[in-house]
């Protein structure tokens, strides 16, 4: 059990301020009326108490005064919940900033009680939480003692009522009522409740009052109620003053990163996936230009990277934040910095025996995140401009897309330009003077290599083209006119007639024409949508 969890909690990602040394107040409530919700023990000792208003607890000298947080409360005991599963499978989150670890059977491997409960309390040091530890024969007894002696507390099976005796009645946490009747009664120890007789207990108040007399005696068996693992690993820090600059931005999610790692290690787990949340400090009065004035509404800047492979590197991880955030820089000075990472598992690999097989994944992902930074990450039809390539099953020409990680090798791919090429040597043959076997070879050759290949214009240039009868007669392109001596087509594909924003249309023809030399052969196609024409490669 975290003892003055809420202070603790919110010093979770401070750093200059000690919760052993230096005084510390928790408020909570309207900011019209804040009161002291929680203090550590210096700032007891220096006049401060739960209850007290905001006012009256800075009169006291020296107490550093931190609002509550809800958030740094849940992950500060999502830390201490890890702490638990570190130990033990059967971990029950009992309620903020206290958790109970079923520890049967793990003595031989652990050690004695007293050992068990020392590494508890170093491990809980070792992520920032000061710690009380309760060892007993049952999950209440065990939660009591934490909450009632300070550093590790061992209560023998069959002491648990001598070993509890002295606690006040408070840490049972009955109800209002009930704890001011058992104070008008004089009873406020667990020993005088453990004294009073059942029946007339019973009589009085109830099965509560009963089961709260079982409590001080140590009598109640249960079984845990299991926590769930996290789904994913967050850390966040809020700043006094806003940063404004990617050096400071990046020193503060150093330290952030590092945190998530190591509580990944201990888990043996590492991450793929990593969001990072920027709040913002926008003052829209302050802005001169209107348009900026509307681009910068969001106060939330979210940024996420994925990784094909999974690591455990924190430098690795900043080095990526880093070159993103240069190229995407946040719209604003940033006042909150909140990082989530989606744990995975790790991938081990066998290298070679005097060098390495491939580049390291981690040295490849930076590589391609600087390549980004110069190229960008999105061409004009939306596509990355840096990964794998792989093509998408379309009849449309040049369709593919950029994977962030390689593709399945297993997977089939399908040539966009296969189609249309065997079509094209089917119609052009008399005019290239192939026999008909040959034409076949050429066409469908199999294992065979084709002797005719289009070599493509990327971007398709544009043309104008000059028709008659409904046939091409004359090409355009590039400052140069040539008289199309024969021509095949047209053959109209078209594709995503589901889609009327993407969906596209062309007749394709291939022309002969004369040049300089000779002839050449080429490929065009007029686009239905725009009615332009285009010259979209030369046969070699």
């Amino acid at each position: 059990m975290a003892h003055d969890f809420p202070v603790q909690a919110a010093l979770q990602s401070e750093t200059g301020i000690s919760f052993h040394a230096d005084p510390v107040a928790v408020v909570d409530g309207p900011d019209s009326l804040l009161k002291v919700y929680a203090c550590n023990g210096p700032a007891r000792r220096a006049g401060v108490s739960p209850g007290m208003t905001k006012a009256q607890a800075e009169i006291c000298t020296q107490v550093a005064l931190r609002k509550r947080s809800a958030e740094r409360e849940l992950q500060a005991h999502a830390v201490l919940l890890e702490c638990g599963f570190g130990f033990s499978p059967r971990v029950e989150s009992t309620c903020p900033g206290t958790v109970i670890v079923e520890l049967t059977g793990s003595e031989r491997l652990l050690g004695t009680a007293q050992a068990i409960g020392r590494q508890m309390v170093e491990s809980a040091a070792s992520r920032g939480l000061a710690v009380n530890v309760g060892l007993a024969g049952n999950p209440d007894s065990a939660l009591h003692a934490a909450r009632g002696f300070s550093g590790v507390a061992v209560v023998l099976p069959g002491e648990e009522a001598n070993r509890l005796a002295r606690l006040p009645v408070a840490i049972l946490q009955p109800d209002a009522e009930m704890l001011d009747t058992l104070d008008s009664w004089g009873i406020r120890d667990f020993k005088s409740l453990a004294a009073l007789p059942e029946l007339p207990l019973t009589q009085r108040l109830g099965q509560q009052g009963l089961r709260l007399q079982r409590l001080a005696k140590g009598l109640v068996q249960r079984e845990l109620a299991q926590a769930e693992l996290p789904a994913a690993f967050q850390e966040s820090v809020e700043l006094e003053e806003p940063v404004d600059l990617l050096e400071p931005l990046a020193f503060l999610l150093n330290r952030l990163l590092e945190q998530l790692m190591a509580r990944l290690q201990e888990r043996s787990l590492a991450t793929d996936h990593v969001r990072t949340l920027l709040e913002l400090e926008i003052h829209h009065d302050r802005e001169v230009r209107a348009d900026v004035a509307c681009s910068v509404s969001a106060p939330v800047f979210e940024r996420e990277i994925k990784l094909p492979v999974p690591t455990q590197g924190a430098k690795v991880l900043l080095k990526l934040l880093q070159l993103d955030l240069e190229a995407n820089p946040p719209h604003g000075p940033v006042k909150k910095i909140k990082v989530e990472v989606f744990p995975a598992r790790l991938r081990l690999g066998q290298g070679g025996l005097f060098q390495p097989t491939a580049p390291e994944p981690a040295k490849l992902e930076i590589t391609l995140a600087r390549l980004r930074a110069v190229v960008g990450e999105k061409d004009e039809h939306g596509r990355g401009c840096v990964g794998f390539p792989q093509v998408v099953d379309s009849h449309k020409p040049d369709s593919f897309v950029v994977l962030p990680s390689m593709p399945d090798k297993n997977v089939r791919k399908k040539g966009k330009a296969e189609k249309p090429i065997h079509r094209s040597f089917d119609t052009l043959s008399p005019a290239l003077g192939l026999a008909q076997d040959d034409k076949t070879r050429v066409a469908h050759a199999g294992d065979k290599t084709p002797r005719l290949t289009i070599r493509r214009f990327r971007p398709p240039i544009t043309a104008i083209v000059e028709t008659a009868n409904n046939t091409p007669a004359t090409l355009i392109f590039s400052g140069k006119r040539a008289r199309i001596k024969r021509a095949s087509g047209p053959w109209r594909i078209s594709g995503d007639w589901w889609d009327l924003a993407g969906q596209w249309q062309r007749d394709e023809w291939d022309v002969e024409i004369n040049v300089e030399g000779g002839m050449a052969l080429y490929r065009i196609f007029r686009d239905a949508k725009s009615g332009q024409w285009f010259v979209e490669g030369m046969y070699d």
